[in-house]
Formats: structure tokens, sequence, C-alpha cells
């Protein structure tokens, strides 16, 4: 007796079925953060890691790139010069699209050649230095470059009626304290007294502090970190200096008012991150950063989620994920982000509003675009 013609139907069915639930799952896209986590400063890296991780969680909770799950490979570069290289070729070795990284302008910098001549794309929401700046290269970035910076500052100095500037220049990042001061001599016509020390070693801050006041500057400019920044802005003080302080993004952290306490009421940061962002796309990451990690947003945070989800975006348009049409697709796109819109130039640098941030009753303000 024959089977009812209704069986075959069925059996293919339960034979589709069968083979589509032992179907592999999507290969993950991968894509790299190389940044500090255990040298000195890692504590920054902590914030990095976990914007970039919120991001890559969201997006697949989206569905991921076409269909595919985004996978973050971290990568600790240690903060020196054999971490960054065992950091990025472990990356390249496991096949990411893209590498984020590095946390400062000096480890990107020792970075760049290894990463771009491996056919990797090179990504920072971190390193200013115009060394980089202009190439058509696999490096591209989010955060102005120092051109723009200096040029600010410049226009900020001419504000406050400056003619004599005294600058503190932590040189345990060089690519950046160094580059940034070439490019102020371009933009301001003033008088620069540099005054250079290490934060590795054991600071002398009596000669550091007689070193910067010596001159009688009308401002005193900082190129260092948010605890170095603090500590002098406490000496400063207690020295009876009055005068305009300003500093860099790389001050732009919460440890500043750890270390300077009411010391930094006044001070003023070049920045193109607006702390009194009302973004609803901001208040809802700041929201998650602080149910997520139990961690407030900041300056550093935001970077990293906003370049993982330009990357997404981009990766999403990539009919094939290859170094060259990722480049293309990165150059070509226009980014509304939650710090607001981003666009690359040819060269994958970009142009962003850049503002006066001021230290007022222990917060971060903005006091307006530059």
């Amino acid at each position: 007796m024959s089977q009812p013609s209704i069986l075959k139907p069925l059996v293919l069915v339960v034979c589709f079925l069968f083979f589509c639930s032992c179907a592999p799952p999507p290969e993950p896209i991968k894509i790299g953060l190389a940044i500090n986590l255990s040298g000195r400063g890692g504590e920054a890296g902590e914030h990095i890691r976990d914007g970039a991780m919120l991001a890559v969680e969201e997006i697949n909770k989206r569905g991921g790139i076409n269909g595919r799950p985004l996978e973050l490979l971290v990568r600790d570069d240690q903060n020196s010069a054999e971490g960054i290289r065992q950091a990025d070729l472990s990356l390249i070795e496991d096949g990411v699209a893209a590498i984020i990284g590095h946390s400062y302008s000096t480890n990107t910098v020792k970075a760049y050649p290894l990463v771009t001549s491996r056919n990797t794309l090179l990504l920072t929401p971190y390193s200013a230095t115009s060394q980089l700046s202009g190439k058509d290269d696999f490096f591209l970035r989010t955060t102005v470059d120092n051109v723009l910076f200096t040029s600010k500052t410049g226009v900020l100095l001419e504000r406050q009626n400056a003619s004599s500037v005294a600058v503190l220049m932590d040189m345990t990042n060089p690519a950046f304290v160094l580059d940034w001061f070439s490019n102020l001599k371009n933009h301001f016509s003033g008088i620069l007294f540099p005054v250079k020390f290490d934060s590795r070693d054991q600071a002398d801050w009596p000669l550091i502090i007689a070193e910067l006041l010596h001159p009688q500057p009308d401002a005193i400019v900082m190129l260092t970190e948010a605890s170095m920044t603090g500590i002098a802005l406490q000496k400063l003080r207690d020295k009876g200096y009055n005068g305009p302080r300003i500093g860099t993004i790389w001050t732009q952290a919460p440890g500043l008012f750890k270390f300077a306490g009411p010391a930094a009421e006044g001070f003023s940061i070049v920045t193109f991150i607006d702390p009194d962002n009302q973004r609803q796309e901001y208040l809802n990451f700041s929201r998650k950063m602080t149910s997520h990690f139990n961690k407030p947003a900041n300056g550093r945070s935001v970077r990293a989620y906003e370049i993982v989800m330009i990357l997404a975006d981009a990766l999403v348009r990539c009919r094939e994920i290859t170094t060259k049409e990722l480049k293309q697709n990165l150059l070509s796109g226009q980014y509304r982000t939650l710090m607001g819109d981003v666009g690359f130039d040819r060269f994958g640098d970009v142009v962003r509003p850049v503002y006066e941030v001021v230290v007022h009753k222990g917060r971060f303000r903005t006091r307006g675009e530059i």
C-alpha cells in the first residue's frame, strides 16, 4: 500500500529544518581594540574598552552587520613599544577588519607603520598629532588634529590679550606634546616659554612651578593629562597665580577633579567634546554606561562608542569586506553621531566644532564654540 502523498512534502520540511538547525552560525566580523590597560594610565583604557563594548552589544542586538555578529577583540598594549607591537600583530593575525587604537599619539605613531603596512586600517578617536595628517593611507581618525586645536587655542589666547605664554609639557607623550607646541607657534604671535618634564620620573614640582612663573606669563597652557594637570593647578594656586590656565583634550577626564579639587575652578580646556551634550542619543548612552558598568559616561568612553558605530555603518555598506572597500565606505559616509555630525576628508581627517570648556563648581561646562 503506497504512502499518502502528504507525507512527501512533510519529510522534505523535516529534512530542511534539520539541515538548517545544523548549519553553522554566521561567521563574526572581527574588529580590534588596542589600548593601554595595564601600563601607566591604564584606567583610561578601561573607559575606552567599556564604550566600545557597549557599541558592539547594541549593534549585535540590532542584527549585527548584515546578519553577521560583530566581535570585539581587545588587546592591552601595556603603554610600551613591545606591547604595542604584540597587540597589533595579534589582532592582524586574528583577521580583524580594522584596529581601533591607540590611547596616545606617541603610541599611535609607533603602531602606524606596522598596521598600515599589513593592509589593515588603523582608526583612532584619540591621537591628535599632525604627523599623521594629510596622508592617503590606511589611517583615519575621528578626533581633530593639533593644527585645528592650536589654531583655536591661539584664538582663545588673543581673546585673553595674552602676549606671553608658559607651556607645561609632559614628555611621556612626545608625539602629541612636541607636535602641539610646534603648531601653536604658527597660530600665536606672542612669546612661548616651554617647561618640559617627564611624569614617569619623580616630578620636582617646586622647580617646575618656578620655571613656569619666572617669565611672568600672561597665561599658562598645560600639555598634561588629568592627574599632572590637577597637581599643577594646586601648586599654581598655592603660589598665588591668578592668570588664565588652559588645557587640552588630554586633560578632559574625571580624574582632574580628584587631583585638582577647588584649584580647577575656572580652568579652560580646548576640546571637541561638549560636556553639556543634550542629544537624546548621548543621554541614552550615558544612562547605559551607568547601568552596564557603574561608571558615568566621559570623553574617553563616548569617543570609543562613536567610532565603533561609524565603523559598523561603513561595514554594512561593504559588498565585500576588504581594507580598500572599507576605507572607501568610511570616507564616503556622513555620520550623525551622539556627538554631532562627522565626515572625513579624502585623507581620513575630520573637521568638527571645537569648544572652550570651563570648570565651574566642580563640573565641565561648555562656554561656547571657538
